[in-house]
């Protein structure tokens, strides 16, 4: 497969997956399930109270992923591990906040949304590192 379309792949099937998280429920709580799509929308409110707010960055970095992966695939490598781990990071935390009070509450469980979401990254991720290490791939790094 010319590398053209293989980029092209790679960014529409990562791009596609994202959009399909955004469908599904993320996490639950001990009260209910979180959604994904809000979850994206309001992600930099939970930023202002730390914890698991903070796996939210991993958006902004799979975005820089996304526009540098065709011209810069090493700055979209980068950016992808950055956005990979903070993705992962939500699975280290044990409470999230739950309401505009300020509480908190458990998390419980991981749904679909939040696993299509990390697949995003990975995809991103994995599909930038097979560009960059064909031999034909990098000379745009």
């Amino acid at each position: 497969m010319e590398e053209i379309k293989l980029k092209k792949v790679i960014l529409n099937l990562s791009i596609l997956v994202f959009a399909i998280s955004l469908t599904q429920e993320c996490y639950c709580t001990s009260d209910s399930c979180g959604n994904s799509a809000m979850a994206l929308i309001v992600g930099p409110l939970g930023l202002c109270f730390g914890g698991a707010g903070f796996s939210w960055l991993a958006n902004p970095f799979l975005f820089i992923a996304w526009f540098s992966f065709r011209k810069k695939p090493l700055n979209a490598v980068i950016t992808s591990v950055i956005s990979v781990a903070l993705m992962l990071s939500f699975l280290f935390f044990k409470q999230i906040i739950s309401d505009e009070a300020g509480n908190y509450s458990a998390i419980v469980g991981y749904k679909l949304g939040y696993w299509l979401w990390v697949l995003s990254g990975g995809i991103m991720l994995v599909g930038s590192i097979l560009i960059l290490y064909r031999p034909e791939g990098n000379n745009n790094i």
